[in-house]
């Protein structure tokens, strides 16, 4: 195999790489299911396994709503963080810039980072070819604190729509947490609303700090609220 080529592929590694970013471009709104599997290499099995949907707006706007192994939202309206669990009755609020280390996830968050900027790419060399019509792409972070951050992403990209059907990332451990993407679609009319987070009646807000205190000192809201949609 040359180097750069996939077996049986018409694009080189920086080709599909151009390609990937291209398409990055053109998405301005996102909408998908997903499946997630946390693997563990220290006990060699599956930690967790969950389910659900996500929505993208760009800039930075992003709603991760889990439907099992129980309900739980990750929202963010671009400068703050939620993480709201509703079966504990409490939400974490914090500042975008608390909830995410770096530049690097930031820049991806925002879809502003060029994948060939901030990575060095390479066909997955246990998957030599796209016979099944998929081109696997491993990404390596060029900076070495972003390595220790995320470690490396492995990307199944289809080659007709380029949209990214698989994504992997795995820590130094080699800890996976697998997320696989169906039901996608690009550009589709997103409800502005479902990025802005009221804190429903009832409903804790805590802090990190408040993780390592005595349960119950985060604040209780006492307003009506509503949860997103």
């Amino acid at each position: 195999i040359l180097p750069g080529f996939a077996a049986n592929s018409a694009l080189t590694v920086d080709q599909a790489t151009l390609k990937l970013e291209q398409n990055f471009d053109q998405i301005h709104s996102y909408s998908a299911s997903f499946e997630q599997e946390v693997q563990s290499q220290q006990f060699g099995r599956s930690l967790t396994r969950g389910s659900g949907t996500v929505f993208y707006l760009k800039p930075g706007k992003m709603v991760w709503h889990y439907q099992s192994p129980e309900e739980h939202w990750y929202i963010t309206n671009g400068q703050m963080f939620w993480d709201y669990l509703p079966s504990a009755k409490q939400v974490m609020e914090l500042k975008l810039d608390q909830a995410l280390s770096g530049n690097l996830p930031k820049g991806f968050l925002f879809g502003m980072a060029k994948i060939s900027e901030q990575f060095t790419v390479a066909f997955d060399p246990t998957h030599p070819d796209d016979k099944d019509g998929s081109y696997y792409l491993v990404l390596t972070p060029k900076k070495d604190q972003d390595r220790i951050l995320i470690g490396t992403l492995s990307l199944t990209v289809d080659a007709k729509t380029f949209l990214v059907k698989e994504a992997e990332l795995r820590d130094a451990l080699g800890n996976g947490n697998h997320l696989k993407f169906m039901e996608i679609k690009v550009n589709p009319k997103v409800d502005e609303k479902m990025f802005k987070f009221t804190i429903p009646k009832g409903v804790e807000k805590i802090s990190p700090a408040d993780l390592n205190s005595i349960p119950g000192s985060g604040e209780k809201n006492s307003g009506e609220g509503v949860k997103p949609k």
